[in-house]
Parts: structure tokens; sequence; C-alpha cells
């Protein structure tokens, strides 16, 4: 076993630093255990840590695990986007090609990754999410409203349908759609019932929402999994192309065509992201693609020997 791994921190779905929402990248990962992978994750204190393996099959081309300070999930959105890009900045990924895809093997299935290069240089990747589920209606909107801290009027969308419904793009999220952005920035959740409340719908967390600007497709949008120790989260993947389906099966997007959406993220816990969203439309089936550009923030070392026994 290697006495030594290299680690990297990567701020995905932006192009500034100390922007968007921070992930660790770990390679070599078949050299660690289960046991190892959680305490390096803990250690490094952010909302998903990527553990990078080598492919030992003709099925896929990389085995990505995904761990929060607490637990392994699925999947995971911006560590993807972060590990995907960092493999293309170090020469790992690389191609004369415009877009290069590659299969990650994850605990939701085995994904497509687009990995977009512009002149030889990466410049954005894109995730083919799981198949959008519905998962539930939240009937009990008093209790929802009463967690976050709002009222009850203030949740749905102006001439639109407004319920809350759980979605689930390769992790399970309750979509809380709001009447403004003047609702959405004053949500203060309970943590502590909200985390009770997640564990109880067996879902991630609340992914709330409203529309910035619905002719042109862009969302305004707050994340919150204090279940999984993320209290608030800068840029969400999974839980964005969640969100994608919910606008559309609701009929807040038109389907006719395929789309794309830009979901701001961040702003009110000074980590702006803008996260990528596509919805291909395939007769009656859409799929959903999300992506975005990172940064680059840190690269060090693990010593194998001397932290972890």
């Amino acid at each position: 076993m290697k006495k030594k791994i290299k680690i990297y921190q990567v701020d995905a779905f932006t192009n500034k630093a100390f922007g968007g929402n921070p992930a660790a990248v770990v390679f070599d990962a078949e050299e660690l255990s289960d046991e190892q992978m959680q305490k390096i994750a803990n250690e490094m204190a952010l909302s998903e840590t990527a553990f990078i393996s080598k492919s030992y099959s003709d099925g896929y081309d990389y085995e990505v695990r995904f761990f929060t300070p607490t637990e392994e999930v699925d999947l995971c959105g911006h560590a993807t986007i972060g590990a995907f890009y960092l493999m293309a900045k170090l020469g790992l990924i690389n191609s004369k090609e415009k877009v290069v895809t590659v299969k990650q093997k994850t605990l939701a299935g085995v994904l497509p990754v687009e990995i977009i290069f512009n002149k030889g240089t990466v410049s954005k990747v894109m995730m083919t999410q799981a198949k959008p589920k519905y998962l539930f209606t939240v009937e009990e909107i008093d209790e929802l409203a009463k967690i976050m801290d709002i009222n009850k009027e203030d949740i749905g969308i102006d001439k639109f349908r407004g319920v809350p419904m759980a979605y689930s793009t390769g992790l399970p999220d309750i979509m809380l759609p709001v009447k403004n952005i003047e609702v959405l920035e004053r949500i203060k959740p309970n943590f502590s019932l909200l985390s009770k409340y997640s564990k109880n719908k067996k879902v991630i967390g609340v992914h709330a929402f409203t529309l910035k600007d619905i002719n042109k497709n862009i969302v305004l949008c707050r994340n919150f999994a204090p279940a999984y120790g993320i209290n608030e989260e800068a840029a969400t993947g999974t839980s964005n192309g969640a969100m994608a389906a919910y606008l559309i099966e609701n009929k807040i997007v038109d389907f006719d065509k395929n789309i794309d959406l830009i979901c701001e993220q961040g702003h009110f816990i000074n980590r702006p992201s803008q996260i990528h969203v596509k919805i291909l439309r395939n007769g009656n089936e859409m799929t959903i693609k999300v992506g975005g550009e990172a940064v680059i923030i840190m690269e060090g070392t693990i010593f194998l020997n001397e932290v972890i026994k």
C-alpha cells in the first residue's frame, strides 16, 4: 500500500477562486479502505470528497465514490464536475476532439461525463444525471414552512402549480418553490428540525428556488442538507437536475424543445455559483445533464502511515 497520496481541492461551478462549491478529490482510491476514505472526508470537512479508482471493466472508465464528512452518498454533482475538470487540467484526460465522453461508475449507476475542450484546454464538464424520479408530494406544507421559517403563503410560484415535491436524479431532495427572491433570501431553517425532517422523509434535504427570469430560464436557488452535515451548500448538481425535472413535470418550463437552464446558487453565503442544466427531449422522455466550470485551489499530500493506521 502507498504511504502517501495526492489530494486536491477544487471549486466547482465557478470560474473564480473561492466561489462555487469546494470539493476534495483523491486519486488511487483503490488503495484505501472505506474507513480510510471516511476519515479523509471528515478531515477535509467539505460537503463532499470524491475518491477515484482505476477501471477494471470495459463497462466504465473510472469508479468514483463520494463521501460527506459523515457518510457515503450515491452521487455528487459538484464533486463530479470538480474531479473530471481536474483530471482534464492535469492532462490525465485529453483529446484533440471538442468533446470527450467518459463513463463513471457510481452508486447511482454508470453515468456519462462529457469533458468539453476549447483549443485543447478544458472549458466545461457536463454530467448526465440518473433518470428523473418523482418520489412524493409534501402534504403538510405548514410543517415545512415552519421549519424553513417562512409563511405558508410564501410557498409556490405565481401562475404556476407550487406544491413542494421530492424528486431525484441521483439523490432525493424536496423541491421547495417560493414566491420571489425576497422570500428566498429570508429563509432561515431550524437546522435541527430540518435534519430530523429530512431523515424522516428519507431525503438529502430541501432545495428552495424561485424564478429570477423565466424568459431567460434563470433560476435562483438555495440548498439545505443539515442531515448530511451541510447546513447550506453553495452549488448542487444533482439537486438542480432534480429541480429541472420538477419544472418540466409542473409545466413551469415548456418541454416542447430542448432547454438550457442557468441555476444561480450560493449568493447568500458569499460563494456565487452558476450551474448549467441541459434538458434534452426524446419523445416524452427527458435526459438531464448538469455541469459547469471549475478552479483548482489546492494540492497537498496525505501521509497514510502517519495519519491513517
